[in-house]
């Protein structure tokens, strides 16, 4: 029983056993070597994974080494040596392997007979089977042959050579193998002297008498690949040896001497290095033909670790990762112990291929964990101890004393499973209200073991992974802070779905290639069938192809109709009465080379010159290639010619070659034929050409090539060309080959007379190059033919083994910031168990991303089928997808899904919180804002707060009620004035409430509208005792008020103070309005004076018949040189703004239509007064009684004049319209209808006089009843209500009636008032414009009641009227057409005087 502890123990190997040889009867000592900080260990010997008995045979010595005392073949076998410590735990060696030497009677290779020709080569070679390796020697004539003559090699690797065969090597030669256990000789092999001289003249084809054979070599070794041939050709000539490697010509002069040919054509590798593994391919050729010869080089490298596992100290409950990557080839196994035993796999113990996880830790779990990896070369261990600590909450608490410092949290509420599967749960509970919590503990167990698992959250939501389908799990969920635990927990069990009862994956499944069109599969049953195995599927796929299934009833499948030399992955699923069950790992092989099924493409053969041709051809199709091209063999003979003519063999990369030392004026036939190591492929169709006559001119430059064809890729542009026009006959030396980006020859590339096809490598994808040829010669550079080529877009690299895309996406919302995403995977069944190493890469992006269609991503792996996704943001859409991932191979993505997070209190406040003083009112402010930058769902409203002293705790604050969420301001009424406010504004959605803004601060106006404003809390006012105060709004009104048109900041850093320079804005608008409206009235003066000159006889002429059928007498007063009396106004008035074409060419036009108190709206809707504005508004009377008091004492408004006594208006008599009665619509004020505390000037009341504006649109008729102003009562006096900085107008209702006042001599609108009076126009004419004001805003304003009601007369209508024929009548009618037309030339007066 091993005990917990609470630090590291050293425990590790110093020496550890190595792999030995022994003969039988001899004694060996396998070394063992431990150092340990807490004594001495046990040490135990284990052979073959058992312990090993201790005898008189096999003793342990003190230091922990085995001595064998007599070795025999029973002590064959795998030692470990395991040393354990007492309570701690125990660690076990690497393994070493013991052999007994022998000598196997049999040879892996022995000598053959040979019959060659003098001048050929000679090679045995031996090989016996043995440990030690035995040593090779060779016999001939039962002599020992040594190797001092000079055409003889001995090679260590057991390899005779004679080059070249004298007659005196002819003979009989054998070969002896010996080692430490015995020696052994081999058959005899004759070499004989071929007597057949027939084929010297037609030549012999090469042939092999050695061929290189695959080989295995540890790295840093030296090995030879031996190769040798024979054969003559017609020129007696032996073949020429040349070595290959993946199909390309080795250049022995770059290898730095690690590569070199030996003897008569072999090849030596010193240092073998890892990148010199590969496919080596010996070509042997002459003029007859060429034949390769194909080994396999395989470089071994011992296990080695990337990472070795660190030891580990974890609390209980928790899980302990060790990570553990070796490197080696071939590729290590990978296995782990813990305590020197193996480890067993479980659901909480699970080994991948590069660390180990132990989950749900608990004590036992402590000890020493080692990670052994190894391969053919040896095996290797590395230590690793895990220190399991106690994890109870009591222990935990006990480490703080928080002694009432903060209070436990609350427990979770709401505790759920949100998703429920065979493999992971997925909760969620509800988020701590008071704000303490800082996390979550999850706690969970299956019920009735052991095992209990944690998991630590800041989130209200978790996922439990790599759990057992139908199982009942035990979950609690505890909150904690900075202190504790909460010292309750929330609880719930969980059940996770059934899994279904399928086959566990079949077991041992094996891939062999038997021919380039076959592959054997073979495997064992499931180890849990759960019941019959009623057939199995066996799913086939290459890199190429499409996927494909059969069935299959036995345990192995031969499948037929293979592509040759492809790549296939195959798995295995074995079904029963419940559908299918788990596959196995996916196993890939390559099925094994071919010839090439199709000739070479595009060959073409042209002249160069009178004694070369030039081949150049294309490989064949991809999918014909039937494996690697090893070179290209061209067959060549001039026409006619009975015999097969010359051979010659290139690499396999090349494209063309240059057929040369032909004859003159001669026709030539060639083919072509591609190579692998199987043999040759299919020869195109002839191809024919004639060399020239003679030897070309180079007394000039060629001329440019007759064409120029271009092939892009990606990085490369492949650029092919033809010679210049042969039949001029000059000298082609070479060719320059230029290129650039956009321009040509930014580089370029001298090349020789046989090139005609060149690849200019690393250029830039996506490009457009530039690129030239031109033919050279002695004489210079020929003509340039120019072409362009643009690259490709760089693609992405073909991926090995295609997998099918995950599907059935399902998106979980379980908060504002967490989606949990689920998904199934075709390839591994129903069960959904993942057995082997791939993986998933889920992406993300905005919704809005999506419809944009950018490209910007956020990516998350997962080693599991699901994926929980947090930090998004609230309230926003996105699109999910996904794929699989499994060595090279990748998967393409899933179909794409989409889901919307919850809401989320809003996470900013308001922001831009401006106050705007209200118009009129120095107790209410209009604060302006603009919503949150993160509202984290819908606005639902807004909560304004403010006081008077900041200090206060928030809930002191007054608030405001709650606003709709689409509204930005609100208006605050019932303010002290001259006070320092500060307000601050918090937004709320359907979640909750967000924070709060900043404070603005803000001083209400003094009573009388002065001063006021916002405050700037960054420029304090600096007191004499050097602390900041808050600036008084109450010095002057032009420094302190805020607003205005200005952003500049005061001395006290207010903003908008008016400029010390210039003059102020209202009085620059009453000086332009004053000089416009004056501009005007002349105008329109002008215009009358001249049209009444214009008019004067015949309206005299018409006004004296008039007056004749009135009356037979003239009154006083009628002459034409009447002078009506002076007209002037005295107090303060409106200016009007009359426009020219309000005035009617004929008559005077002046409109009394009454607007209805339907016009107007509330006085509340009326923006606030601005300074630097010339506008005048209206104020409601429902707030008369509340804002009296605070109101300032009257002054001029903008826009408001006081005009001077000026000389009065003369108008003549005889320039009125010819006198008609008039029809008259008169409401008058009686004298006196003025608020009387405007004489008393009492403070705090502004008032106008109450007199309303008089219009005129007057109408004259041919007749009429008369109304004397003095016939009517008086009205009583009109109530006037405050206003700020603008007069108000009464308006009557038009259902009233007004009494006609009488005109008279007094100069004072005090007395009087003027009458509405509405003349009628005249029937020819469209009556103008009414002469009025600039038009006024509506407003709702109160209507005033005189005593006395309107009269309307219009003639022939009231019958009780009689018709004057009186002169005193006609008179007074006349003096009341004086009295309009005075108040006429007082309104005219009045614009005089701006």
């Amino acid at each position: 029983m091993l005990t917990a502890t609470t630090s590291f123990t050293e425990l590790t190997f110093l020496e550890e056993p190595s792999d030995l040889v022994v003969s039988r009867g001899n004694a060996v000592t396998l070394h063992c070597s431990i150092q340990s900080e807490a004594g001495m260990p046990n040490v135990v010997w284990m052979k073959d994974g058992k312990p090993l008995g201790l005898d008189d045979q096999n003793i342990l010595w003190p230091n922990g080494s085995l001595h064998i005392t007599n070795v025999d073949g029973s002590n064959r076998g795998l030692y470990q040596c395991m040393a354990t410590l007492p309570q701690t735990g125990a660690i076990i060696s690497r393994f070493a392997s013991l052999h007994t030497a022998y000598l196997s009677r049999n040879f892996i290779r022995e000598p053959q007979d040979l019959k060659i020709y003098l001048q050929e080569v000679a090679m045995f070679e031996c090989e016996g089977d043995g440990l030690p390796a035995p040593n090779v020697t060779w016999y001939k004539d039962n002599s020992l042959l040594r190797d001092f003559k000079p055409n003889i090699l001995v090679y260590p690797d057991g390899v005779l050579e004679i080059n070249p065969v004298e007659f005196s090597d002819f003979g009989t030669y054998y070969c002896q193998v010996e080692n430490t256990e015995r020696a052994r000789s081999s058959r005899l092999a004759k070499l004989e002297q071929n007597g057949n001289t027939d084929s010297f003249d037609d030549g012999t084809a090469p042939w092999f008498v050695a061929t290189p054979r695959d080989t295995s070599i540890p790295e840093g070794s030296s090995t030879i690949l031996f190769c040798g041939a024979n054969g003559f050709d017609t020129l007696r000539k032996k073949p020429e040896i040349t070595w290959l490697k993946d199909g390309e010509t080795i250049i022995f002069n770059s290898t730095q001497g690690r590569l070199k040919l030996k003897g008569a054509g072999s090849l030596q590798i010193f240092n073998v290095q890892p990148f010199d593994a590969g496919t080596y391919s010996c070509r042997s050729n002459n003029l007859e033909d060429s034949i390769d010869a194909e080994a396999t080089l395989t470089v071994l490298v011992r296990p080695h670790f990337e990472t070795k596992p660190q030891s580990v100290m974890a609390y209980e409950k928790t899980e302990a990762i060790f990570n553990c990557k070796l490197k080696g080839s071939p590729a290590p196994e990978v296995r782990w112990t813990k305590d020197g035993l193996p480890l067993q796999e479980s659901n909480y113990i699970i080994e991948n291929e590069d660390h180990l996880r132990i989950m749900g830790l608990v004590t036992s779990d402590s000890g020493y964990y080692q990670c052994h990896g190894s391969n053919e070369l040896g095996s290797i261990q590395a230590i690793a101890q895990l220190v399991v600590l106690p994890n109870t909450l009591a222990t935990l608490t006990d480490r703080y004393s928080y002694g009432g410092q903060r209070s436990p949290p609350s427990k979770p509420t709401g505790l759920a499973a949100a998703i429920v599967s065979k493999r992971f749960i997925t909760l969620r509970w509800d988020k701590d209200g008071d704000g303490g919590t800082t996390g979550y503990t999850v706690f969970w167990r299956e019920q009735g073991s052991l095992r209990e698992r944690m998991l630590n959250t800041t989130q209200p939501e978790a996922t439990l992974q790599r759990l057992n389908p139908d199982s009942r799990y035990q979950i609690q969920v505890r909150a904690f802070n900075s202190v504790q635990y909460s010292w309750s927990y929330a609880s719930m069990e969980v059940d996770t779905e059934k899994d279904v009862a399928v086959p566990s994956p079949p077991v041992n499944i094996r891939v062999t290639p038997q021919s380039p069109e076959s592959i054997l599969v073979t495997w064992d049953p499931p180890l849990q069938p759960k019941g019959q195995i009623l057939k199995y599927l066996l799913s086939y796929e290459d890199s190429h192809g499409s996927p494909k299934q059969i069935e299959v009833l036995d345990t192995r499948k031969l499948l037929t109709g293979l592509m040759a030399f492809r790549t296939y992955t195959i798995r295995v699923v074995a079904v029963n009465e419940n559908g299918e069950g788990m596959s196995t790992r996916e196993m890939t092989t390559k099925t094994y080379s071919d010839k090439p099924s199709e000739p070479p493409q595009n060959a073409t053969l042209e002249t160069a010159s009178s004694t070369s041709l030039i081949v150049r051809w294309e490989p064949p199709p991809r999918e014909h290639q039937n494996g690697k091209i090893t070179g290209y063999k061209i067959r060549y003979k001039m026409k006619g010619a009975s015999r097969n003519g010359a051979t010659v063999t290139t690499d396999g990369n090349r494209r063309l070659y240059a057929l040369t030392n032909l004859e003159k004026m001669t026709e030539y036939q060639v083919r072509i034929s591609a190579l692998t190591v199987n043999g040759s492929g299919p020869l195109t169709p002839k191809l024919k050409a004639t060399t020239y006559e003679d030897d070309l001119d180079e007394s000039r430059v060629p001329d440019a090539p007759r064409t120029v064809t271009v092939t892009p890729h990606a990085t490369s542009i492949r650029v092919s060309w033809t010679t210049p026009p042969p039949e001029k006959k000059i000298v082609v030396r070479g060719y320059v080959l230029g290129w650039g980006k956009g321009v040509p020859d930014s580089k370029k590339k001298v090349l020789g007379p046989d090139t005609q096809i060149y690849t200019i490598e690393n250029l830039i994808p996506s490009s457009e190059y530039v690129i030239t040829v031109r033919a050279m010669n002695n004489k210079g550079e020929g003509l340039t033919r120019y072409t362009t080529a643009i690259t490709t877009k760089e693609s992405v690299e073909e991926r090995l083994i295609p997998l099918f895309p995950p599907v059935g996406l399902k998106t979980m919302v379980l908060s504002s910031s967490t989606i949990v995403l689920t998904w199934t995977d075709t390839s591994i069944g129903p069960s959904q168990k993942l057995l082997d190493n791939r993986y998933y890469t889920v992406r993300y992006r905005l919704a809005t991303e999506a419809e944009n269609d950018n490209n910007r991503y956020w990516y998350l792996n997962s080693t599991d089928l699901n994926a929980h996704i947090d930090h998004l943001r609230p309230n926003t859409k996105y699109e999910f997808d996904v794929k699989i991932t499994k060595g090279r191979s990748v998967s393409p993505w899933s179909m794409k899904e989409s889901n919307k997070t919850m809401e989320d209190v809003p996470a900013t406040a308001p922001v831009d919180l401006t106050p705007v003083p209200k118009k009129n009112d120095p107790r209410a402010v209009i604060m302006n804002w603009q919503p949150p930058a993160k509202p984290n769902g819908q606005i639902t409203g807004y909560l304004v707060f403010y006081t008077t002293d900041p200090k206060q705790d928030l809930r002191e604050w007054v608030v405001d009620g709650v606003l709709e969420g689409d509204e930005l301001s609100a208006t605050i009424k019932r303010l002290t004035p001259s006070t320092t406010y500060y307000f601050k504004v918090q937004a709320r959605n359907s979640k909750g409430y967000g924070p709060l803004s900043e404070t603005v601060i803000y001083k209400t106006p003094q009573a009388d509208g002065s001063g006021g404003g916002q405050i700037d809390p960054e420029y304090p006012r600096i007191s004499p005792g050097g602390k900041g105060t808050m600036p008084d709004l109450s010095e002057d009104p032009k420094k302190t008020s805020v607003g205005g048109n200005g952003n500049s900041r005061d001395s006290e850093g207010r903003r908008g103070s008016n400029s010390e320079s210039g003059l102020p804005t209202g009085i620059m608008n009453i000086i332009i309005a004053s000089v416009v409206g004056a501009a005007f009235c002349v105008i329109i003066i002008v215009i009358a004076v001249i049209y009444c000159k214009r008019r004067d006889n015949e309206q005299r002429l018409k006004r004296q018949a008039q007056q004749n059928q009135q009356s037979p007498v003239k009154g006083k007063g009628q002459g034409r040189d009447l002078k009506p009396p002076d007209l002037w106004i005295h107090d303060n008035m409106e200016m009007k703004n009359i426009d020219k074409g309000q005035r009617s060419e004929s008559t005077l036009t002046m409109s009394t239509t009454r607007r209805s108190s339907n016009d107007y709206r509330s006085m509340d809707d009326l923006p606030p007064y601005h300074e630097d504005r010339n506008e005048m508004y209206y104020q409601s009377p429902s707030d008369h009684d509340e804002r009296e008091r605070f109101l300032p004492p009257r002054q001029p408004g903008p826009g408001i004049i006081r005009p001077k006594a000026t000389k009065p208006l003369m108008i003549p008599v005889d320039a009125q319209p010819p006198p008609r009665e008039p029809i008259a619509m008169v409401t008058a004020l009686p004298n006196g209808a003025l608020n009387p505390n405007l004489d008393r000037g009492e403070p705090g009341v502004m008032s106008r006089p109450g007199f309303p504006r008089t219009q005129y649109n007057m109408q004259y008729t041919s007749g009429g009843p008369r109304v004397n102003a003095g016939d009517l009562p008086q009205p009583p006096p009109i109530q006037a209500y405050p206003i700020d900085y603008a007069y108000k107008r009464p308006i009557y209702d038009e259902d009233d009636t007004s009494s006609l006042h009488s005109c008279h001599d007094d100069r004072s609108f005090s007395s009087r008032s003027i009458g509405y009076v509405k003349p009628q126009q005249s029937p020819y004419k469209k009556a103008g414009p009414p002469l009025t004001s600039a038009p006024i805003k509506p407003r709702a304003i109160p209507v005033i009641k005189p005593k006395a009601p309107d009269v309307v007369l219009k003639a022939g209508v009231d019958p009780d009227i009689q018709k004057s024929e009186s002169t005193e009548e006609l008179s007074a009618e006349m003096a009341n057409l004086d009295c309009l037309m005075k108040d006429l030339n007082a309104i005219t007066q009045q614009n005089f005087e701006v």
